[in-house]
């Protein structure tokens, strides 16, 4: 790699004003569709292709930061045409004298991935993806993006296909629910074949049977048509408002084989260049051209370019905001000693915090370092919206995943791959574990087993002099839950000195203040499993005014259906209220019934928690929404789960019950966009699996051994990595130690809480 300073380039261009900096994608004269979506071209030997990049000013976040800022300019290479070994050559330059200040190689081998089809769209909304038109599911829609640099009509989506297909149509199902905007009104469809360009096969205006009763659109050609790519582009809609939508998209005569999630392929090599701080400070504002070519070999299957401006020494002042949005956020890579700064479509990883005597500090890894690879693969783009992209390639998914498959190959360090100087250079970390997760059960895992200890000796280290754990009832209810089910006696006297902190800070309900219901909830499970165990009895007058101040909480919602709020002083959302805190306080209600307490709360917010429900028999999705008018499929993991470990510690409503815990076992990627805080909401989801559906919880909990992997110090617990909605007002390495230590004893069924049969107390 290779740069020196130039005093001048052409302004104008694309204007970007982002980290990761969007960049101009190269003119794909010869798609090469790739596994998982992504669009690479193939480039053939000798041959270039040629894009630019603006560098925009800093926002208002990075100029609060301070410091110096760097660029690294990267071109990912999946493989050649025939496997043999080429030389990808990118380079930077002044698009107005051609003069080239930059340049960096990369080898390639090895024949790249081509996908039997993969989704193109002009735009999508977060949330919102073309991905959606081909998931056989009607009720998830893609929509085009809106808002801030809204593109303007036409919009459009189809499918690109790896090698010629017959076509003899499209049926475009509108999207089904919500307003008519983005409902196809004018449209048409257009298709490529093979070494054409894209072309008007048909086009027309739908009826008002499109827009009201949202009926399919079906194209039919004449003749079945040989494409390498079809798209239904929607030339203006419905509303008049410019968007573009879709439930379904489907190309007729074409049998499209079952998507793999685990196909997604990163780049077998990458070309980085590095513009260093005092370049980067020149280009504010200009131009500059990129251009990548075939240096030697045969024909190199390029990707989309990507420019990362990245912080000299990042800190928490570049976080995002706490409660939902991509972030950036905290990053804790436990097993390997540092902390780096997760940045949602970057492509390489930052880091912040390096620990003393840690793998990292002893292979002299240090702030402000760009990781740009492991174990000599290139980072993948890092995905950090809630789904099966950030469970399977995020940054962090990556780094467990991969020191999971290190310790599978018996492999004793775990190789990265960091800018130094201008260039790529390798350090070895020494890694503190040799065996890989197994079941995830400590009964018959033993690095489950060993991680389970370090957990528990977190929390003994950690409480607090008053009896509490940071002086806080949902790490406090924690944590004693984590010790309750050790069964060993010697706990209970820590136990009973966090009940009585508990008792002495809410000597009444109304002690829990206005947002209460959710404290006072988990003080309420505290206290009836305390008393199952022990029989004490002085906890009981709690549970009583507990359920008696919820009952009298209650209030008339939107729906004309009694409903709770945050606390007592009435419904936020125009009376909509939300279903969170009810489902915390039904938790405790059913093990306080345990007790001999009267159940209430049940009886009066049952409407509805039916209401907020999605029911199947009724088309549903299966899920508890945030109220009934948000039945969403996105923040459910938690609400879904308390409800679910709710309803079968009562032994009612198992058609919810199952309905929930079925969806929560088929999309569990959503495990931590939990709605209001991403923990404890994923551990009380876990909860719930284990306890009503115990099967789909062995399945799901094996899933994550790359997210403990990654988490885990040894010796230590498990180190905080911001989750995809709220969590840092609620705590973080001392949340998620007291969470999952009792989340990992839940298979022993030692609580009722966790299963226990037998442990009720009496009156």
């Amino acid at each position: 790699m290779n740069y020196r300073l130039i005093s001048s380039y052409l302004l104008g261009g694309i204007a970007l004003n982002a980290a990761p900096l969007p960049v101009e994608p190269f003119p794909a004269d010869r798609a090469w569709m790739l596994p998982g979506g992504e669009q690479g071209i193939a480039l053939e030997s000798g041959g270039s292709v040629a894009g630019r990049v603006t560098v925009p000013d800093l926002g208002d976040k990075e100029k609060e930061a301070g410091g110096q800022w760097r660029g690294i300019l990267s071109v990912d290479a999946y493989g050649t045409g025939d496997g043999k070994q080429g030389t990808l050559l990118v380079e930077a330059l002044d698009p107005r004298s051609g003069e080239v200040f930059g340049s960096a190689t990369t080898s390639v081998t090895g024949v790249a991935p081509r996908a039997a089809w993969a989704v193109i769209a002009s735009s999508e909304q977060g949330g919102a993806p073309a991905e959606h038109l081909f998931d056989g599911d009607p009720s998830t829609d893609w929509h085009s993006r809106y808002g801030e640099n809204q593109p303007a009509p036409p919009h459009w989506a189809g499918l690109e296909f790896g090698k010629p297909v017959k076509l003899e149509g499209v049926r475009y199902t509108p999207r089904q629910g919500g307003f008519t905007n983005g409902v196809a009104r004018k449209y048409r469809v257009e298709i490529r074949k093979p070494g054409g360009t894209w072309e008007v096969a048909a086009q027309g205006e739908s009826g008002e049977e499109v827009a009201k009763e949202r009926k399919p659109i079906e194209v039919k050609f004449p003749a079945a048509a040989e494409v390498d790519g079809f798209r239904f582009v929607v030339e203006s809609d419905w509303s008049g408002g410019g968007f573009g939508t879709g439930g379904e998209i489907e190309p007729l005569g074409v049998r499209l084989p079952p998507r793999d999630r685990d196909s997604a392929v990163t780049a077998d090599s990458r070309a980085w260049l590095e513009l260093p701080p005092e370049m980067m400070s020149q280009l504010i504002g200009k131009t500059f051209g990129l251009r990548a070519r075939v240096a030697s070999g045969p024909s190199v299957i390029v990707g989309t370019p990507r420019f990362c401006r990245i912080h000299e020494l990042p800190t928490g002042k570049l976080y995002g905001r706490s409660n939902g949005g991509t972030g950036p956020d905290k990053l804790g890579a436990g097993l390997l000693g540092f902390d780096a700064l997760t940045e949602h479509g970057q492509s390489v990883l930052t880091v912040m915090e390096v620990r003393r005597g840690s793998p990292a500090a002893k292979a002299k890894l240090k702030p402000g370092d760009a990781i740009l690879a492991l174990e000599g693969k290139p980072l993948a783009n890092n995905d950090l919206e809630p789904g099966w992209n950030w469970f399977q390639s995020s940054h962090e998914a990556l780094i467990g995943r991969t020191t999971e498959a290190v310790l599978r190959d018996g492999k004793k360090s775990l190789t990265l791959t960091v800018m130094r100087d201008g260039k790529p250079a390798d350090l070895s970390l020494e890694l503190e574990r040799t065996r890989t997760f197994g079941s995830m059960d400590p009964s018959n895992d033993p690095e489950a087993a060993a991680l389970l200890k370090d957990l528990i000796s977190y929390l003994e280290e950690s409480q607090r002099e008053d009896g509490s754990w940071s002086g806080d009832i949902i790490r406090t209810t924690f944590s004693s839950l984590a010790l309750l089910a050790t069964g060993e006696k010697k706990y209970e006297s820590r136990v009973k000195k966090a009940v009585e902190w508990s008792l002495a800070k809410y000597p009444e309900p109304a002690a829990y203040g206005n947002l209460g219901f959710w404290s006072g909830a988990y003080a309420g499970i505290l206290y009836s499993e305390w008393h199952l165990r022990t029989g004490d009895r002085q906890v009981l007058k709690h549970l009583d005014a507990l359920r008696d101040w919820a009952v009298n909480g209650t209030h008339t919602s939107a729906w004309g259906v009694p409903a709770l709020g945050h606390g007592p002083d009435g419904l936020p959302y125009e009376n909509k209220a939300l279903v969170a805190p009810a489902c915390h306080l039904l938790v405790f209600e059913a093990l306080a019934i345990r007790c001999g307490m009267k159940s209430g709360i049940w009886e009066k917010i049952m409407p509805y928690m039916e209401m907020a429900w999605s029911d199947p028999k009724e088309g549903g999705h299966g899920s508890l929404g945030y109220n009934r008018s948000y039945k969403d499929t996105a923040e459910f993991w938690s609400r879904s789960g308390l409800f679910a470990m709710a309803a079968h510690l009562r032994g009612d409503r198992p058609d919810m019950r199952d309905a929930m815990t079925g969806f929560m076992r088929s999309h569990h990627p959503w495990i931590r966009n939990s709605h209001a805080y991403g923990e404890p909401g994923g551990s009380l989801g876990l909860l719930a699996l284990n306890l009503a559906a115990p099967e789909a919880y062995r399945e799901v909990i094996r899933e994550y051994a790359w997210w403990f992997s990654t988490a885990w110090e040894p010796g230590y617990g498990l180190r905080f990595t911001t989750p995809h909605m709220g969590a840092p007002y609620m705590g973080e390495d001392d949340l998620i130690n007291a969470t999952y230590a009792l989340v990992l004893q839940g298979p022993r069924r030692s609580l009722n809480l966790t299963g226990l049969k037998n442990g009720t107390g009496s009156r």
